[in-house]
């Protein structure tokens, strides 16, 4: 319970920030919040900050990259498809994909606004606010961790090997590049978060994972945006004040956090990934600005996610049903 609270506290206390100073990209300091609340153990601002340095540093690569080449949007999409590839074939354990998808993110995030005529003129800022975002999550995380030390000890890390072959690369060139460039051309920035999935789901090491991964991603992105929808409900008609926002959101995340902490060792992740699929929707479209509650954003969020998820498993299914094939006549 001890360490329950101490999460808790860190990812609230930073929900309370991207509220109050009014980002332009808030919901970048509750994803690093997310990140170093459940996986860093250390109290130290630098450990802290070293922890998120990969995913700042891609995203002013991605402002570096898209002001180079501002009128060119296909050399943009070419430098981003050739990165995406060398992180694909340095990718070859378990960790080393964990910890490429939030760096990849970000910068696919940047180009897809950088490329839209509404957001174009506001990356400035939105740059500025996630070095910002970086540096207080980090901040908030060690002050919370200096005055309730932490207990557990750091879970040893186990190293899985997967090697890359080339359909794992094409795989993901296909999908996360593919989606990069529809989101680029049609401009269709509310379903960028829906490439988080794609990227997780293309590092998967076989198919029948891959298709496994989709229905798992569907259970806590969709639930997530579920519960924040619910959650608009409870608001809906109510003032929300500072005090009540802070209430909800801890007995949320705290809620969140105790079912991932005493479910069964196999449901623990998508527990865990349910965090992330509430957190992000409900720091973005609930109680925004006041009691503007979001509903139909939550709703389109959520149909969006459904449709990249089901055409990742349909994907999955076929290939996997292709793979069994060719072994078949392989045997014959």
């Amino acid at each position: 319970m001890y360490e329950l609270t101490r999460k808790t506290i860190i990812i609230v206390l930073c929900l309370m920030l991207s509220k109050m100073l009014h980002l332009s990209v808030g919901v970048y300091i509750v994803l690093f919040a997310i990140v170093v609340a459940t996986t860093s153990f250390s109290k130290h601002l630098s450990h802290l900050l070293s922890r998120l340095m990969p995913s700042v540093v891609a995203g002013i690569g991605a402002v570096v990259l898209n002001q180079a080449f501002s009128g060119h949007p296909f050399i943009i999409w070419t430098c981003c498809v050739v990165y995406f590839d060398h992180v694909r074939r340095r990718a070859n354990n378990n960790m080393s994909i964990r910890m490429a998808t939030l760096p990849l993110f970000m910068i696919i995030f940047i180009s897809t606004y950088n490329n839209s005529g509404n957001y174009a003129l506001s990356i400035p800022n939105i740059i500025r606010d996630v070095v910002l975002s970086a540096f207080l999550s980090a901040l908030v995380a060690s002050l919370v961790n200096h005055l309730m030390p932490v207990k557990a000890k750091p879970p040893k890390l186990v190293i899985v090997s997967q090697p890359v072959t080339g359909t794992d690369r094409l795989k993901l060139l296909i999908l996360v590049g593919g989606g990069l460039a529809f989101i680029m051309i049609n401009e269709v920035t509310s379903a960028v978060f829906c490439l988080v999935p794609l990227i997780t789901s293309a590092m998967q090491p076989t198919h029948s994972h891959m298709k496994d991964h989709a229905m798992e991603k569907i259970l806590t992105q969709v639930g997530g945006c579920s519960l924040a929808v619910i959650v608009s409900i409870i608001y809906a008609g109510t003032e929300v004040g500072i005090l009540t926002y802070a209430v909800v959101s801890s007995l949320l995340i705290f809620l969140i956090l105790y079912w991932s902490h005493y479910s069964e060792a196999g449901d623990r992740a998508i527990h865990a990934d349910a965090l992330m699929g509430f957190a992000v929707p409900y720091q973005l479209y609930v109680a925004r600005y006041g009691n503007d509650f979001g509903l139909n954003a939550i709703a389109l969020r959520a149909v969006e996610l459904v449709i990249a998820l089901l055409i990742i498993y349909a994907l999955a299914h076929w290939l996997d049903h292709l793979g069994e094939d060719d072994s078949q006549q392989t045997t014959q």
